[in-house]
């Protein structure tokens, strides 16, 4: 049986890739801080009943820990794992007036959380197996109004690829994705706290709109697939061409 990891598997991006892998027969196993958001998604799809949620904080070390003893004590092992989880960020804003208990935060959040459960994942996941850290297109530009979060994702990015270069010697392959917008509770919730708009942000898109989360789900698929098998330490941009404009 193919087991899979994915982190902050309640929403979004998480929630997709969580579906995808349903999609292809692999049992599931995921985190995240609410069990009662997790019930309401079962309630509304039973497909959903086969996956194996843990409640749990990524970037509560102590829940990192038990996390991973209870994946290696009821499944052995991990054939793939994707590192998603990455709560909203409190460190918005210009870098200079941000409290740095908030700078932090977001750093521990989007780099240290992951930086802990690719060690753990990789503890446990034997050749042939295959990690995808969930970046973004700020992990590969400079983000002003947003230089704690881009700072984690260019460490990432360095992470996956310093990382992949070791682990591709045990067979494991170690890649990135790198989303542009795509419309999450995240981008509702922004929508919904400021005046910026969806159609705003659409008009500043190449393609013209944002990516939806199954979109992004579609390319860590394909980055933990056998037609990927000769991709190793690659970041896989997915921006509808935001990074190019």
């Amino acid at each position: 049986m193919e087991i899979a990891f994915v982190s902050g598997g309640s929403s979004g991006i998480g929630l997709a890739t969580v579906r995808s892998f349903l999609s292809q027969g692999v049992k599931v196993v995921t985190c995240g801080r609410s069990e009662d958001r997790w019930l309401a998604l079962v309630k509304d799809d039973v497909a959903l009943s086969a996956v194996d949620f843990i409640p749990a904080d990524c970037t509560d070390e102590s829940h990192v820990e038990s996390l991973f003893e209870y994946i290696k004590s009821n499944y052995g092992h991990l054939n793939y794992a994707v590192n998603n989880a990455s709560p909203d960020s409190g460190s918005n804003g210009v870098f200079q007036v941000q409290p740095f208990d908030a700078l932090r935060k977001t750093v521990e959040a989007d780099l240290i959380s992951h930086m802990h459960c690719l060690k753990k994942e990789l503890e446990i996941m034997g050749a042939g197996g295959c990690i995808v850290n969930v970046s973004s297109v700020n992990g590969i530009r400079p983000t002003p109004g947003a230089a704690a979060y881009s700072a984690a994702k260019h460490g990432l990015e360095g992470l996956t690829r310093s990382v992949a270069l070791e682990a591709i010697k045990s067979g494991v392959r170690v890649n990135s994705v790198a989303p542009g917008v795509t419309w999450t509770p995240r981008w509702e919730r922004r929508q919904a706290e400021t005046s910026i708009t969806r159609e705003d942000v659409s008009n500043l898109v190449p393609i013209g709109r944002f990516a939806d989360a199954a979109e992004i789900a579609s390319a860590i698929q394909w980055l933990c697939s056998k037609e990927s098998s000769y991709v190793v330490g690659h970041t896989l941009v997915v921006d509808g061409g935001l990074s190019l404009a």
